[in-house]
């Protein structure tokens, strides 16, 4: 991988340092720009992103994620880590969330690997809007459908995602509009043709009433270029997913 050392603090930004939105004159350059020597051969995993709860490393197209949580025991996190596998192979190809290749362990440590995804968080598009002095409708338009798009196609697919934040979507740009991901997988909840894996039948329109309204405060935040807190280094038990995240 290129050296991302100016990138600093992503909020979780599963972030490539290269290219830019490609939307026109008001279009959001989603793309910090990359540090260092650019052929640099990168040789072990590299730190992007670090918070109380969870450390994010890249390797070339890997991405890894590593509870730093000592409460539970290794045994506990493996199962959370199962589910988040779980869940992305449940989940068709289509479907753009987070694709996890494999339950690991790095430095000793539960870990999940999985295919880096190339964009910055909502978070930091969030941003990059508020330092500009207009944004074209049509830029957050764009970015509002791409998250929409994507929590459909996730209860199509058969699952409520549970925890939609700013920091837990990835916007990339592809042929002049954006596409999401929804990268932690940890909240998520699956059933399938009516028979519920994870989630009891009395719940699932709830649920999927939870991510609705979720939706609303993202497509505020995006139409207001306003921020709010979350995301995956809170995920868990004792969750930062505040807006609308169920227990279960």
């Amino acid at each position: 991988m290129d050296s991302i050392s100016s990138l600093g603090s992503l909020g979780l930004g599963e972030a490539s340092p290269v290219g830019s939105s490609g939307l026109g004159g008001d279009s959001i350059d989603l793309y910090p720009p990359v540090g260092g020597n650019s052929d640099h051969v990168q040789t072990s995993p590299q730190l992007v992103h670090q918070s109380n709860r969870t450390a994010i490393y890249r390797f070339h197209d890997t991405g890894i994620k590593v509870s730093l949580d000592r409460s539970p025991s290794d045994e506990q996190l493996i199962r959370q880590l199962l589910h988040e596998q779980n869940v992305s192979n449940f989940l068709p190809e289509s479907c753009r969330k987070r694709q996890v290749t494999d339950v690991t362990s790095f430095d000793r440590r539960p870990a999940l690997s999985f295919k880096w995804v190339n964009g910055i968080t909502l978070k930091e598009w969030l941003q990059k809007v508020q330092l500009r002095i207009q944004v074209d409708l049509d830029v957050r338009l764009r970015a509002a459908m791409a998250v929409a798009k994507t929590l459909s196609n996730f209860h199509e697919g058969g699952a409520v995602y549970n925890c939609l934040t700013p920091e837990n979507i990835v916007l990339t740009p592809f042929e002049g509009e954006y596409v999401a991901t929804l990268i932690d997988l940890s909240s998520a909840l699956v059933f399938r043709d009516g028979k519920k894996i994870d989630v009891d039948a009395d719940f699932e329109e709830e649920l999927k009433g939870v991510d609705l309204r979720s939706l609303g405060l993202i497509l505020n935040q995006i139409f207001r270029g306003e921020e709010s807190t979350g995301g995956e280094e809170g995920a868990g038990p004792d969750s930062g997913c505040k807006d609308g995240h169920v227990e279960t």
